[in-house]
């Protein structure tokens, strides 16, 4: 778990950085940073079922974070072909 948490702020670090390159809005952040959580929950509880197994790294972090549920759906559409 304590590797799922360090995960989380990488990612967290890599959204505040993209704020303030890109000079996004404070909210926007924000949704994105709870999309992200919320995904990363999402990722966890489907690798407890063991259908499928989705690494839950930065990349399908911010994947989850910016698509939200269709990301995750994604991902995991994407673990059942094979891709990853």
């Amino acid at each position: 778990m304590l590797e799922y948490l360090k995960i989380a702020g990488i990612a967290m670090l890599v959204i505040l950085a993209a704020k303030f390159i890109l000079h996004l809005d404070l909210k926007k952040v924000i949704g994105i940073a709870i999309n992200a959580l919320i995904g990363m929950i999402a990722l966890w509880l489907i690798n407890l079922t063991g259908l499928v197994s989705i690494p839950i790294n930065i990349i399908t972090c911010l994947v989850v974070g910016i698509f939200g549920v269709p990301g995750t759906i994604v991902l995991i559409v994407l673990s059942l072909l094979g891709v990853f």
